[in-house]
């Protein structure tokens, strides 16, 4: 009996021993199954973001790319908007250049025509005869002519050069002040204020920006005045702002008109305030959205005024 309850205890503690081992085993197996399993959720994981960077790096790589090629090629606002007609440039530099070419002094032939007409129906007091007397008068004439005409050139190449001195808008009487006002330039409302403190929203470039001028929304085809006295300084043609004129209105003070047609004036032109110097045009591809419109800008040493603060 001892030796059948000895046994059964053996049998017991060997079947024990076995649990106990295969437990082991088990739990061994089950750590390891774990850590396999876990290691493959983060080689997955990590595969997954391996491949979401290279997709983002791949994607700004793209984008870069695109906006080298953007910059090698120019200012992607061409892209959007054609570039301007070379043809309708030159047409345009013509009309704002204006036809007026005849000079307003009469013919110096003419005139030296009437005078020895005159001359050869009589004798001179002191025996000078009738030819003779033409011949004098044609060559005081014509010496006369050579100075008035290099004046005259001297006068047109100072007052039409890209800056005008100080002396030649005292000699005529340009001499804007602060205290001063200006006039409106052109019948119209305010589509797009001056702001140089913040950006401000520009339709037809679907971007803000800065913006240094008045935006006047105004019809084709509407007179532009001069807001004060003033000497035509430039004339020229802007992609942005097309037919541009700058009025040297004194004391450093400049006013800028863009988006002109028919100009009335011309480089070196003293013009009074309210006197016409062209017409709206239609507007440049820059500004079709907002409509037809003048470009009034003013600067006081090159740098940028509100024209608010001064008009009336």
């Amino acid at each position: 009996m001892d030796e059948v309850n000895d046994m059964n205890k053996r049998d017991f503690k060997n079947f024990k021993n076995f649990i106990t081992r295969r437990s082991s085993i088990w739990t061994l197996s089950l750590c390891i199954t774990g850590i396999l399993v876990l290691g493959g959720i983060a080689a997955l994981n990590g595969a997954r973001r391996t491949k979401d960077n290279g997709t983002q790096m791949e994607s700004e790589l793209g984008q870069m790319a695109y906006l080298d090629e953007d910059a090698a090629n120019g200012n992607p606002e061409d892209e959007l908007f054609p570039t301007l007609d070379k043809d309708n440039d030159e047409e345009d530099m013509a009309q704002a250049s204006g036809s007026k070419v005849e000079e307003d002094t009469p013919s110096m032939d003419a005139g030296t025509d009437a005078d020895m007409s005159d001359t050869s129906e009589a004798e001179g007091t002191d025996g000078v005869t009738g030819s003779e007397a033409v011949e004098g008068t044609g060559a005081d004439n014509a010496a006369e002519a050579a100075v008035t005409q290099e004046n005259s050139e001297d006068a047109a190449e100072a007052a039409s050069g890209s800056v005008i001195s100080e002396q030649a808008l005292i000699d005529a009487g340009v001499n804007f002040t602060e205290q001063d006002s200006l006039l409106w330039p052109s019948a119209g409302t305010i589509l797009i204020d001056y702001s140089m403190d913040s950006s401000v929203y520009f339709p037809t470039l679907d971007q803000y920006k800065y913006n240094p001028a008045l935006i006047i929304g105004s019809e084709v085809g509407n007179q532009v005045l001069a807001a004060a006295k003033g000497i035509v300084e430039t004339i020229r043609v802007e992609d942005e702002t097309g037919i541009t004129l700058v009025l040297n209105i004194g004391n450093g003070y400049k006013l800028t008109y863009g988006q002109l047609k028919e100009l009335a004036v011309k480089e070196g032109d003293v013009v009074d305030a309210g006197a016409l110097l062209g017409y709206v045009s239609e507007p440049t591809k820059y500004y079709s959205v907002e409509g037809s419109n003048l470009y009034f800008g003013m600067t006081q040493n090159d740098a940028a005024v509100d024209p608010v603060l001064y008009l009336e």
